[in-house]
């Protein structure tokens, strides 16, 4: 039996709680113990009164360090979850750019085989971002391949995916959405509302089906007018659904992401990365869905058009962004970049928190909001 322990913490554990001089016992990768007490272990980390919090959880990301989950690859997965570890990220998912129906399912086939890699962050299933999404709002996805859904082509999907297809981004607008987001919930599949041209009764419509929220928020969607209230609106209506942000002072500006801050409050909010294979990169050229594309620092633009086409931070610089724009605490932190994913990964029940049954997924932050020790399983993966 392995045990590790973390002492001397500050533990910020659940979005509401936080014990100064704690710790925290791990026994075969679950958290067993906390408290103010020392415990008894093989293995003692000594926080000297830095932060721990659970790992952080990306919904939302489509590669790094070169490697683009759209290649179906084992590697990829493998080099994208031991990139993203230095940046507190304990689970991801592995999302994709619209291809061809046929190509599709061959990526899915894929990244369905790919196993848990070692030494890495939780790689907890496949993101498909599309091809049921509006042709106005496409962005970067390849418009001859977007269409209207159809629910045998799903179930096509579903099963290429060896059951690790869990989330898919959606136009509710398109002819036969409802149907599709419902029949995507009972089969395990969470939807969002994104790319896509919806008024606010489309929006409604999705969530009476079971949509959970909105792909990154205000990008690639209908706005906030007033005549003619589109899905940002119906963002701002629905007060069940949760909403992604990609917060990087790029996407979306500071002074509207303090906004939504204000309005939707941490419980709403879900922060990623949309990283690209440019992550952690040299800057210059690279191909992103088939576009060729130039990143510079942690942005990447389209170079014929300059549209933005994905980003290159991760999610210890969104977290040190959302405290910049918003003022919010740790603990709010840990509701947007934790919980909140949890809940969309559908891994609440054992990851997001730090508490006693739940898996040893958890980071170690500076003073200063940098990472310099990541555990994943009970297991350190990254110390710097």
């Amino acid at each position: 039996m392995r045990t590790l322990c973390i002492k001397n913490a500050t533990l910020v554990l659940d979005g509401q709680q936080t014990i100064e001089n704690g710790s925290i016992l791990v026994e075969n990768g679950k958290i067993v113990k906390i408290g103010t007490e020392d415990f008894v272990c093989d293995t003692v980390i000594d926080a000297k009164g830095q932060y721990v919090l659970p790992g952080m959880i990306d919904v939302h990301i489509h590669g790094a360090m070169g490697h683009d989950f759209i290649d179906g690859s084992q590697e990829s997965i493998d080099v994208v979850s031991r990139n993203v570890i230095q940046d507190g990220c304990t689970s991801f998912f592995a999302s994709l750019t619209v291809e061809s129906h046929e190509k599709t399912l061959e990526i899915l086939r894929g990244l369905g085989h790919c196993t848990q890699p070692s030494g890495g962050a939780n790689y907890l299933g496949i993101h498909a971002e599309g091809p049921f999404l509006a042709t106005k709002y496409k962005a970067l996805m390849i418009e001859e391949y977007l269409r209207d859904p159809s629910i045998s082509e799903f179930d096509e999907m579903v099963e290429a995916a060896n059951g690790k297809l869990k989330y898919m981004t959606i136009a509710p607008e398109r002819n036969g959405s409802s149907e599709l987001i419902q029949h995507a919930l009972n089969k395990g599949v969470y939807c969002m509302v994104g790319h896509t041209d919806s008024r606010v009764k489309d929006v409604i419509n999705a969530f009476e089906a079971g949509a959970k929220g909105f792909t990154h928020l205000y990008n690639a969607m209908s706005q906030h007018t007033h005549r003619e209230p589109g899905a940002v609106t119906g963002a701002f209506l629905m007060k069940d659904m949760y909403a992604e942000l990609v917060c990087d002072g790029f996407h979306v500006d500071p002074h509207v992401v303090k906004v939504t801050y204000d309005v939707f409050g941490p419980k709403r909010m879900t922060l990623i990365t949309d990283a690209m294979l440019g992550k952690d990169m040299p800057d210059g050229p690279y191909t992103f869905s088939s576009l060729n594309c130039i990143k510079k620092g942690k942005t990447v633009q389209v170079k014929e058009t300059g549209r933005i086409s994905g980003s290159c931070i991760g999610m210890n610089d969104a977290l040190k962004n959302i405290i910049t724009f918003t003022g919010c605490t740790l603990n709010d932190v840990v509701q947007m970049a934790c919980i909140n994913p949890s809940v969309l990964a559908q891994v609440k029940d054992t990851k997001g928190t730090l508490a006693v049954g739940k898996d040893a997924d958890m980071i170690i932050l500076s003073k200063d909001l940098d990472v310099t020790t990541t555990i994943v399983n009970g297991e350190v993966v990254f110390e710097r």
